[in-house]
């Protein structure tokens, strides 16, 4: 595995020599000047720019898109009660094409490989290091769904093998693990059990700009890398979320509300009993400030008496352009704590005061060119699994992603 890390970090670096710097560090002068002066094209003519105008022509003639993503981890322990200076990588790929069929009809299909725990394998958390690390898988379909569009984009519906966390608990600073924070905690909201990969649907209304309605469901007990038909539907995880999009000025802001109920045969944290349906509610905020400057902020609750987590939050910020001519560079901070309920510390021999885990993370995205961006972060986990004798555990991180 170490070999794989490094045959990695040498393809990467050779990808940050071969790929031009991105106009984000240069001003408008100073690009009319390097063009001038060495008599060759600019960055956009790089072979990047040429696919990207080699996609468009494919989209006009077939209606055919397609879209390839590549992210590598690479993590070390900092300070933890063991495993202290172990690194740790994980990377995954992914291929997307989208297909137009007829008038607002499209067909989405993924290709993906996922390898490595990174150190996640060594520091067990509930909001964990890197939320695209998990189970080794050489080659799988994580979603292939039908999408259609109707009324000028105001009736929207899809179905098939999907996520439905690409649609619901969203928030335009905390989302993404690719580009912006890598603990699962600031990635969605930990009080929603959203279920892996599977068999669903989701349909949204938008009657006004400013409003939107939306509802899914999927199968609660599902795996990613099967194709789950044969249980789909067997046990069924429903979410609803209502949302108001205003504009303040030029200044966004998003405030969704979300309702979740989980149709599944689920144990008692402290008994031998079972329950067949369990529900929670959340929230999920984002406003812009400034024009560079967005805050964000979730909240939700679970069932005690079958979830781990009662409640859960997280809030933080992100700035764009964090240095001056660095359009496209990003800075994020965020905390997320995890709240454990009584059923579960009871479980576990934990008393009041191992009430929550805590997670705070940093990070900086430097947009080195068009296809290519680099992320150091630095992780902070108190309480880690809501046990209070734990030592703190630190972890710094660097994440490469190619898109194109």
């Amino acid at each position: 595995m170490r070999l794989n890390n490094i045959y990695i970090l040498l393809v990467l670096l050779t990808l940050c020599v071969a790929i031009p710097p991105s106009q984000a560090a240069l001003t408008s002068l100073e690009i009319s000047q390097q063009e001038e002066k060495k008599g060759i094209p600019l960055p956009q003519e790089a072979w990047f720019k040429r696919l990207e105008r080699y996609r468009k022509d494919i989209i006009e003639e077939y209606g055919t898109d397609f879209a390839f993503l590549f992210n590598y981890t690479q993590q070390a322990i900092l300070k933890s009660s063991q495993d202290k200076g172990k690194s740790r990588g994980a990377w995954y790929w992914n291929f997307e094409i989208a297909q137009k069929l007829w008038m607002g009809g499209e067909l989405f299909v993924e290709l993906e490989m996922d390898r490595g725990k990174g150190v996640d394998k060594f520091l067990p958390t509930f909001s964990s290091f890197n939320d695209n690390a998990g189970d080794d898988a050489w080659f799988y379909l994580p979603a292939l769904y039908l999408e259609q569009r109707l009324f000028n984009d105001k009736f929207f519906m899809v179905a098939g093998k999907l996520d439905l966390s690409y649609w619901f608990d969203w928030n335009e600073a905390a989302c993404s693990a690719d580009t912006q924070f890598l603990s699962s905690s600031l990635v969605n909201n930990l009080a929603i059990p959203f279920p892996a990969k599977g068999i669903g649907a989701m349909i949204s209304l938008n009657p006004y700009a400013w409003l939107y309605f939306q509802s899914g469901a999927a199968t609660a007990k599902a795996s990613s890398t099967k194709a789950g038909l044969s249980d789909a539907f067997n046990s069924t995880f429903f979410i609803n979320e209502f949302g108001f999009t205003p504009k303040f000025g030029a200044l966004q802001g998003n405030y969704r509300f979300i309702f979740h109920l989980n149709h599944q045969k689920l144990d008692y944290l402290d008994s031998d009993d079972t329950k067949n349906n369990d529900c929670g509610w959340a929230l999920s905020f984002d406003q812009a400030i400034t024009e560079h400057i967005i805050l964000f902020l979730r909240y939700g609750t679970a069932d005690p008496k079958v979830r781990d987590i009662e409640y859960f939050w997280s809030c933080g910020t992100q700035i764009m352009e964090p240095i001056p001519g660095r359009k496209f560079d990003c800075l994020g901070i965020g905390v997320a704590q995890s709240i454990f309920g009584k059923d579960y510390r009871q479980a576990n021999g934990y008393d009041e005061t191992s009430r929550s885990e805590t997670m705070y993370e940093i990070y900086y995205s430097y947009n080195l060119n068009s296809a290519l961006i680099f992320t150091p972060n630095l992780q902070i986990v108190t309480n880690p699994n809501a046990d209070k004798s734990a030592d703190t555990e630190i972890v710094c991180g660097l994440r490469f992603l190619l898109s194109f």
